[in-house]
This record gives structure tokens, C-alpha cells and sequence, in this order.
């Protein structure tokens, strides 16, 4: 892009890419990194430091409990820690929020090549059962509408929504690992949990929550408070945070008659509220619920209750004493699938037409919607470029393909899952980066086939073995297809230190007192004539 003015950033809930210009974008970062209740700005040579301190205690980590971690566990946490140590850090960006009024801003954390990346996804692997055992805990929209479609609603019966304001920067640190400590190390929950090393997960979750350092630009900033949204264990730490408090405060409210039903995603609830007769006792016992909620650390925001919410992507209502739902579409959404032009291997589109297709049947009760839905996608994608003789075999396909599962029994299903999942340990990867001109993937299985697998007038390959003497368990062979870089990899924001102009620190007024820094955004700074400001960044002159 020639104008590097112009930060090309993404708006929340996949409503697109932003324009923005890069003054507006860097004073928009500074509202949260010059919050020193959750962020704190380090000079570089005490970033380095830090973080070669903290390079040694993930190393101990790994050392001292190499009894609790396997070979290829150990082998790629050593592995990871090596790649990241010449840039450790993180890469904080935002998020626009285009649907709220006014505009704001999400504050993220790329944190995939940093220093705790890897024992970060470790923390997460051992937290996932845990926290998918939950009580309140559902996968997906499809399990929730499975379970809601089960009850049966008394006439005083209403559904309300809450939502956890700004959730994972608002987790105090400290409340949070010892609520996440008391709890694995209870005997009971190792019990329940024995796939866990106890020390060794509470330990890598410390190093991960009091470890958040990120660049933007030229700024270095190290995270107070909170989790870092976009690390690995982010959504898991959050999720199990919050799951220990509904468990203490919240669910002995469904012993009672008024709180039928209770599902968190994350930092978004929903519940089925039983309104008492009299509207004095309903609202007590509806704010002794809301100060329960609000009583764990986090504060939350509740809609009204009535006889219909939007919830994820589904629209939930009472009818008749049960439950009917159907897809909801953010009024900004603007279905920007990938163009029939793109440079993608032809299976894209083929999964985008099958996955989309299979989630309308899924969240739709009623045969109307489903219609409608198929009826809006198949325009939108038109819209994108499709050609009607391309997308409608596929569409019927998708739609036959999609009665069939959902006609199967869920046991069916599992069973289904595991035979793919014995299959696929009998199968090898070929990776190739993707191109149109290239052979086609049928001529290359054809090869492999002919020449590899079962070539003519020599045994298979799954009969031979290799030099231990071992059989060679291969089938089949998948290539794995990777595209080339997009125009979302070429406009990435998150390094933004490399565009023209001002520096991040030259916003900055840096004030130093004894150990701590005093921050101030400044307005535009004044300019020599090229551009530089008057008075030098952060970290010395930026230029």
C-alpha cells in the first residue's frame, strides 16, 4: 500500500477491515497503554532484561518437570524457546468496534512468536478438559440450541443475556491465580482430573499471567493486571475463572424456583428466568442474582428479561412453552467471503458452501428461516463474484449432505469421529504452497498412488517396514495446502514501527519519579519541516 499513513485495521466480530489513519490509530492504542492501573511502559534495556530473566525460569520450568511432560511436549517447549528469544515479545494491536455507538476500541495481544507462546499453549491443552467439564459450559451454538430444545417453559418463564465488561483486562492477577491454584490443588479436583501434573500447571500459569510484555512501535509495555486477549490460555484461564465462582455463589440459584437455567461462553451468559407473581419479591430476588454475578471479580452487564435475546449468533425466543431459534446477523455484517478470484485451492470454496449450509440447517428450527438464510447466502455470495452454474450443484450437495448428518444420531456421530480419527493416524501430510498453474492435486495422488503407495509388481507401502524392522502403518496421503500470502498478510498492523512519521513514544510525555513513570498523551506534536517531532521518544530519539 503506498500511503503507510493509513493503518488498514480489522473491526470487531468479523465485520471487516478498517481505514484508519495512523495518528488516530496510535492515540487510540495510548487510551489503554497509558492506563497504568493495567499497563505499565518499560524502558528497552529493561525489557531485555526482564525477559532473559524470564527465559531462564521457563527453562528451569521445563527442566524440573521433565518427569511430567513427554518427549515431544519437552522437545517443543525447548524448541520454541529458542526460536523467540532473539524477539520475545508479544505485538499489541486493536480491534474497532464498529457496532457500538460511539466507536470503540478492543485491545489485543498477537502473542504467537513470543517468549511464553508455547508453555502458554501447554497451560491450555491441560485446562480444556476442566474447563469443558463445567457445569455452565456448552461448545457451540449448536449444543446449546440441542439443549435448549429439550425444555419445557412454564408461562412466566423470560430469557435474558449478561456480559462481562472488558473481561479479560479487569481479571485481577493475583485473584486469579489463587482461585485457579486453590482449585488444582484440591485432591478432590486432581481426582476428578488425573491427566494434570498439579505444580507443574499452577507454576506455568503464574509465569504466563505475571509475563505479558508487548511492543507497539517503538514502546515497549508489560501488563499489570488482566490477561492478554489473543494469548493462547487467555479464553481457558478466563473461562475456569469465572466457572469457580458460578460454582461457589451462582448454581445453588437453580436449586431454587426462580433460575431455571444458567450457560456461559466465555464472557457472554444466558439464562431462563421464573418471574414470581409478585413483582416486589421478582425484583429482589432478580438483583440478589445480578449482585451474585457481579460478586466474582468481574463486573456484568444484564439485558432485560423477555420473551426474546440475541445470543452469539442465534436469535432465542418462547413460543408456546418451548424454544425456537433461528440465525442472527449483525445489522453492520458484510458477508465478505472469499472471491471465487482469490488464489485458493479449489476445496476452499467447496468448504465454505458445506460449513455454511450445515450451520443454517443446525441453528434454524424453523424450515421458513432455513430458506430465508440459503436463499440471502447463495445472493451473497454472487455478490462475492460466484457464478450460479458453480455454486448450485454445490448448494444442493451441501443441503443433502447436511440432511444426512443431521438425521444421525449423535452416538452415530462419535462413532463416525473416532473411525476418521484411527484412519488419520494411518495417513501422511504432504504441505505445498498453493498454486493454480501447479499440478492438480488429483495428479499428485495419482503419483503417489502409482509410484509410493501400491506401485505395480511391488508390494504396497503398508506392507513394507522400515529399518527397525517396524511395519509402515501408511494408507494414504493428504496434501495439505498452504496459500500464498494475502492482501490481509501484506497490510498487517501489528508491526507498525517501520512506517514513516512520528514513533509511538514521540505521543508520549515521559516524565521519570524515583522507579515508576508518569505517562501523558500530547497533542500533535510540532514539526521541523520533515516531519520529526521537537523532542526526542521513549527510548531516545525514534529517528
Amino acid at each position: 500500500m503506498a500511503n503507510d499513513q493509513v493503518v488498514i485495521a480489522l473491526a470487531d466480530k468479523n465485520l471487516g477491515p478498517v481505514g484508519v489513519e495512523l495518528e488516530r490509530y496510535i492515540r487510540d492504542a495510548l487510551v489503554h497503554l497509558t492506563n497504568q492501573t493495567t499497563y505499565a511502559i518499560i524502558p528497552e534495556p529493561q525489557a531485555l532484561r526482564e525477559v532473559s530473566e524470564l527465559a531462564d525460569e521457563i527453562f528451569e520450568w521445563i527442566t524440573s518437570n521433565r518427569n511430567s511432560l513427554t518427549d515431544a511436549e519437552a522437545k517443543y517447549l525447548r524448541a520454541k524457546l529458542s526460536e523467540t528469544y532473539e524477539e520475545p515479545f508479544g505485538y499489541f494491536y486493536l480491534t474497532y468496534k464498529l457496532h457500538k455507538t460511539p466507536v470503540k476500541t478492543r485491545p489485543v495481544c498477537s502473542d504467537c512468536a513470543s517468549l511464553t507462546h508455547a508453555l502458554g499453549q501447554w497451560v491450555d491443552e491441560q485446562l480444556q478438559p476442566i474447563v469443558k467439564a463445567q457445569r455452565t459450559y456448552f461448545k457451540n451454538s449448536f449444543a446449546l440450541k440441542e439443549e435448549l430444545l429439550t425444555l419445557t417453559l412454564p408461562s412466566n418463564a423470560s430469557l435474558f443475556t449478561f456480559d462481562a465488561v472488558s473481561m479479560y483486562t479487569n481479571i485481577d492477577t493475583e485473584e486469579c491465580i489463587s482461585r485457579l491454584e486453590s482449585y488444582l490443588m484440591d485432591p478432590t479436583t486432581q481426582s476428578t482430573f488425573p491427566h494434570y501434573p498439579a505444580e507443574a500447571l499452577v507454576e506455568a500459569i503464574k509465569i504466563i499471567m505475571r509475563n505479558n510484555r508487548m511492543k507497539f512501535g517503538d514502546i515497549i509495555v508489560r501488563q499489570l493486571v488482566g490477561i492478554a486477549m489473543g494469548m493462547a490460555p487467555a479464553p481457558t484461564i478466563a473461562n475456569l475463572f469465572v466457572a469457580l465462582h458460578e460454582e461457589r455463589e451462582l448454581l445453588s440459584f437453580l436449586d431454587d424456583n426462580f433460575l431455571l437455567y444458567l450457560r456461559r461462553f466465555i464472557d457472554d451468559g444466558l439464562g431462563i428466568w421464573l418471574h414470581h407473581h409478585d413483582k416486589r419479591v421478582d425484583t429482589i430476588r432478580w438483583n440478589a442474582f445480578k449482585a451474585a454475578v457481579n460478586n466474582g471479580g468481574l463486573t456484568w452487564e444484564f439485558t432485560p428479561r423477555s420473551k426474546q435475546v440475541d445470543f452469539m449468533d442465534l436469535t432465542i425466543e418462547i413460543a408456546d412453552g418451548h424454544i425456537e431459534t433461528k440465525l442472527y446477523k449483525k445489522p453492520l455484517a458484510l458477508h465478505l467471503y472469499i472471491p471465487p478470484s482469490s488464489c485458493h485451492p479449489p476445496g476452499v470454496a467447496t468448504g465454505l458452501i458445506f460449513g455454511n449450509v450445515l450451520r443454517i440447517l443446525q441453528l434454524n428450527t424453523q424450515q421458513k428461516n432455513v430458506d430465508a438464510d440459503l436463499i440471502q447466502f447463495y445472493h451473497d455470495l454472487m455478490d462475492r463474484g460466484y457464478q450460479p452454474s458453480f455454486i448450485t450443484p454445490l448448494f444442493q450437495k451441501a443441503i443433502d449432505n447436511a440432511t444426512k448428518y443431521l438425521s444421525q444420531s449423535p452416538a452415530y456421530r462419535q462413532q463416525c469421529k473416532q473411525k476418521k480419527l484411527e484412519q488419520s493416524r494411518r495417513r501422511v501430510f504432504l504441505h505445498l504452497p498453493y498454486h493454480p498453474n501447479d499440478p492438480t492435486s488429483a495428479t499428485i495422488q495419482r503419483l503417489w498412488r502409482t509410484l509410493v503407495a501400491r506401485p505395480h509388481g511391488q508390494p504396497q507401502l503398508n506392507a513394507l517396514t522400515n529399518h527397525h524392522g517396524d511395519p509402515i502403518p501408511i494408507d494414504n496421503m493428504v496434501i495439505a495446502y498452504h496459500r500464498s500470502l494475502n492482501l490481509g498478510n501484506i497490510l498487517s498492523y501489528r508491526k507498525i514501527c517501520k512506517r514513516s512519521g512520528p514513533k509511538v513514544s514521540s505521543y508520549l510525555d515521559v516524565s521519570f519519579y524515583t522507579s515508576h513513570i508518569t505517562l501523558m498523551i500530547l497533542p500533535p506534536p510540532p514539526s521541523n519541516g520533515s516531519g520529526a517531532p521537537l523532542w526526542p521518544g521513549l527510548m531516545g530519539n525514534p529517528h
